[in-house]
């Protein structure tokens, strides 16, 4: 009888040839994803300075493309430009979902005629079905800012309520998503009670709880309530929002990649004037200038400009850090980002990658 070929190989070459297939038979490991819901907005207007190849997508598990809206008649207003292939493509091979977000702040005025009747809110549908088919997008975010008075309440109910039937018959099912008010003031006005169902998720924009319209300085997105102020905080907002049987499942939170300044000498005093600033803006203020303090009970920054002519409250690595804990914690869903690109800096994404590391991403 012949001898095996096996039986003439050194057993430890035989070892060897073993290992080395086991290694050629390793597969890579998929990127690590996010384990909390993180959905940045983009608007295609910052596309000059942030495009679909700078977006650092493993961060991110939703993109919310702003801004269309409904015309008073209950037809879909997409302003020349808006439409960005590239990005719904880069966003989809990257596994996260794109959104198509409706509204924003002055982009509102269509909304009660568009709801009013129920062949508006029909017709504004069904574009928005066939649009959302048509261009790969995941669903629809809607931004009306603000729902006021009990009329409109009834429509927004109607609305949300039609818009979820129909998404949610689509196979595989189309998401719909809500940019929330931060406290009652607005919020009554939305029946999250009878709505929840509808909604696949909600996000409250906790940020501008201080700003040009208010009657002092303060905080653009504090985490707790500070100093006796009665404006808000990520955390009253947050139980506001279980108040109104929110699933935690549900329940997004804002963090502002942007800051509001005053032209006073500290927090709670009068002022003139207030604007807003990117974080980018932010941290390229020259420190011996704008020397950073911490506020502990709100648990965000300040900067307060040596000459005492300014201030200006926002949010940076440590305080956007304690804010996706605080998600953690609480057992929340995630986070919306208003917006995405306000954090770059030379080329990398400060914030977005606290967030993600934050929630799980190596």
């Amino acid at each position: 009888m012949r001898t095996p070929v096996l039986a003439t190989v050194p057993a430890a070459l035989i070892l060897l040839l073993l290992l080395g297939a086991c290694q050629v038979a390793q597969v890579p490991e998929e990127p690590s994803r996010p384990d909390r819901v993180v959905m940045g907005y983009y608007r295609t207007s910052n596309r000059a300075t942030l495009d679909h190849t700078g977006i650092e997508y493993r961060y991110l598990t939703h993109i919310a493309h702003a801004f269309a809206w409904p015309d008073a008649s209950g037809d879909l207003v997409v302003p020349a430009g808006f439409l960005y292939p590239e990005l719904n493509a880069a966003a989809r091979a990257a596994g996260v979902k794109m959104v198509l977000s409706l509204g924003g702040w002055g982009n509102c005025a269509g909304f009660p005629g568009m709801s009013a009747t129920g062949a508006n809110r029909d017709r504004f549908i069904g574009q928005l079905l066939a649009y959302c088919e048509a261009n790969a997008y995941d669903g629809v975010d809607i931004d009306w800012e603000f729902v006021t008075g009990d009329a409109e309440k009834a429509q927004f109910t109607l609305f949300i309520e039609a818009l979820a039937a129909a998404f949610h018959a689509r196979t595989p099912p189309l998401l719909v998503t809500m940019a929330a008010p931060s406290n009652n003031y607005y919020g009554r006005w939305i029946d999250f009670e009878r709505l929840s169902g509808a909604f696949d998720l909600i996000g409250f924009m906790t940020y501008d709880y201080h700003g040009e319209w208010s009657d002092h300085s303060g905080h653009n997105a504090p985490l707790y309530a500070w100093g006796g102020d009665d404006c808000g905080s990520l955390d009253e907002t947050f139980l506001y929002g279980r108040s109104r049987q929110v699933p935690l499942a549900k329940l997004l939170v804002g963090v502002p990649f942007f800051g509001r300044s005053f032209d006073c000498g500290d927090l709670g005093l009068p002022f003139t004037t207030s604007a807003g600033w990117s974080y980018r803006d932010i941290a390229a203020l020259p420190a011996g200038d704008w020397p950073r303090t911490w506020d502990g009970e709100a648990r965000v920054p300040y900067l307060r400009r040596t000459d005492g002519t300014m201030i200006i409250g926002y949010d940076d690595p440590s305080s956007v850090g304690l804010k996706c804990q605080y998600v953690k914690d609480k057992g929340s869903a995630g986070v919306i980002i208003w917006e995405l690109g306000g954090d770059r800096r030379s080329g990398h994404s400060e914030l977005l990658e606290v967030i993600g590391r934050s929630f799980g991403v190596d």
